[in-house]
C-alpha cells in the first residue's frame, strides 16, 4: 500500500502531531512562566519522541 517514504512520512507527521499536543496540553505555548517541572516534562517528551522517530527511522530502512 503504503512505501517507504510514505510510512517515514505517516511516522513523522504523527510523531509531530503528539509533539503538539504534549506541548499545548503542558502549557508551552502559554504567555506565562513555565515551571521548572513543567520544562523537565517537556525535555524527557522531546528525548522520548526523538528516540520513537531515530527507530522510526531504522525500522523503515530495514523494511
Amino acid at each position: 500500500m503504503f512505501g517507504k517514504i510514505g510510512i517515514l512520512l505517516t511516522i513523522l507527521i504523527l510523531i509531530f502531531l503528539f509533539f503538539i499536543v504534549i506541548s499545548y496540553g503542558a502549557g508551552a505555548f502559554s504567555k506565562g512562566k513555565i515551571k521548572s517541572e513543567t520544562k523537565k516534562y517537556l525535555k524527557s517528551v522531546n528525548i522520548l519522541l526523538i528516540t520513537i522517530a531515530i527507530v522510526g527511522i531504522i525500522l523503515v530502512m530495514f523494511l
